[in-house]
């Protein structure tokens, strides 16, 4: 151990950090989803969710939430391809 690391663990020698969790989901309602997507209003998010068949998960009957993995994979099915030399 180095004695960088030393000096970062609390007296004891215990962490009170929670190892990190492997099996966490993001996730966002409308507003957070915009901002991640970034240029876009959490009013699109909810246009996209109910026009353009963003999945979404419905916890009650006001509140909807989306998964990141799900948003990434609707964003990257609705990719334009650019031109080959476009600028």
């Amino acid at each position: 151990m180095t004695a960088n690391a030393i000096s970062q663990q609390p007296s004891g020698g215990k962490s009170n950090s929670t190892p990190p969790a492997t099996n966490t989901v993001e996730i966002f309602d409308d507003e957070q989803a915009a901002c991640y997507v970034g240029g876009v209003k959490a009013r699109a998010i909810r246009d996209w969710r109910t026009r353009r068949g963003l999945p979404y998960l419905r916890l009650t009957a006001k509140v909807c939430r989306i998964r990141k993995v799900d948003l990434d994979k609707w964003l990257a099915q609705h990719r334009v391809a650019t031109m080959k030399g476009a600028v």
